[in-house]
């Protein structure tokens, strides 16, 4: 029997476009008429009776408890606060730590009843880690369930290019601090999702004076050469810059100010200076005609408008996704106006975008077929 209540333990709440964006997609996928009920670690980590409630609902078959998503197995301060002696599914999740962190939390593993990974790789892993475990799969990020109205999208594509481009200035109005003026408008629009933590310093393993000399001089390098590109492209697009973090440890439109600050194009930079839902961000995709993104979910969201977009992340969980779509990429490390110019070329093109949506297509269709099962609860 399908259980009447399923509690989603992850890291709601936090003005985090991606997290949400998750509960948008739990909220199509699982059986209608189910309550659901979003908890953060926090919550149970002051609330020994939520907890205990949680434990004996599902114990008992009257709820399921899912962790996800995100990248969040072996996470310490979220795993530790998973209710103990608790079955639970995992769901759109990827392996955070690893090593002696992620060791310390195999044995809880063994209460995992299903899991469905959006790595392909680290869905292998997870299967040596839990090898009594059958029943883990690698389904894609369930993000990819959401797309934009299709009634919309073919109104918006039936726009002549300029008024479609001046509705999308109107429509961003109401979340950048300024935008430029309709005089000034270019002939296409990119979306950008710069995120604040945008270099993998995988090499730096100490606090010593020197690492710290070698991260800023990393950081004004990248910065650098990545102000340079969008100025190259200020000719032709609108650059509309989205902060999809926006909490006290995130703040994305932080790396938009510091590129506009040293811009001489800053006045041609829209910057989205307040924390904007997933569900309008999905709705302003198709205005788009090509976007860029440091983020995951950034990778993401444009696509449910079969938006073609290029990874400029270099965190694992990019490049796994990269790797899983098809997706043109460029590492930090190999970042300049030349690699810029010539990945963009790819991007453009039409053999590039009907990839994509094939590939999006597919996603979204596995993650709906594997949600569809009646059983699956069982």
């Amino acid at each position: 029997m399908t259980p009447q209540r399923f509690y989603i333990y992850g890291y709601y709440g936090s003005k985090n476009a991606g997290d949400e964006a998750f509960r948008l997609a739990f909220h199509n996928l699982l059986p209608s008429g189910s309550e659901l009920q979003f908890i953060r670690p926090s919550e149970l980590a002051d609330n020994q009776n939520l907890a205990n409630q949680i434990e004996q609902d599902c114990s008992s078959s009257q709820a399921r408890l899912i962790v996800g998503g995100g990248a969040i197995i072996g996470e310490p301060y979220f795993w530790e606060h998973l209710p103990p002696r608790t079955p639970f599914h995992i769901v759109s999740a990827d392996i955070g730590s690893r090593d002696n962190l992620l060791g310390k939390y195999i044995p809880s593993l063994k209460r995992m009843q299903a899991s469905w990974i959006r790595s392909e790789s680290d869905t292998e892993e997870l299967r040596n880690l839990a090898p009594w475990q059958p029943r883990i799969q690698h389904l894609p990020d369930i993000v990819f369930s959401l797309e934009a109205d299709r009634n919309q999208r073919e109104v918006v594509a039936a726009m002549p290019q300029g008024a479609r481009n001046r509705k999308l200035l109107e429509l961003m109005g109401e979340h950048c601090e300024n935008t430029i003026p309709a005089s000034q408008l270019r002939n296409k629009n990119m979306a950008i999702f710069l995120s604040d933590h945008y270099y993998d310093y995988k090499t730096i393993q100490s606090s010593c004076v020197l690492d710290g000399i070698e991260r800023e001089a990393s950081d004004t390098t990248y910065l650098r050469q990545l102000r340079l590109a969008l100025d190259e492209i200020t000719p032709y697009y609108n650059l509309y810059l989205f902060s999809l973090s926006y909490w006290y440890n995130s703040i994305d439109t932080f790396v938009g100010y510091r590129l506009a600050r040293a811009s001489t194009q800053a006045p041609l930079y829209n910057l989205v200076t307040r924390y904007v839902e997933p569900s309008t961000i999905i709705d302003l995709m198709p205005y788009f005609d090509a976007a860029i993104s440091t983020k995951f979910h950034g990778l993401i969201l444009p696509m449910t408008a079969n938006v073609p977009v290029m990874n400029l992340g270099s965190s694992k969980k990019n490049r796994d996704l990269s790797q899983q779509m098809g997706l043109t990429s460029i590492q930090p490390d190999n970042f300049n106006l030349s690699t810029f110019l010539g990945a963009l070329k790819q991007v453009e093109s039409v053999e590039y975008a009907t990839s994509l949506a094939e590939t999006r297509r597919l996603a979204h269709e596995a993650i709906h077929t594997t949600f569809a099962n009646p059983e699956l609860w069982a």
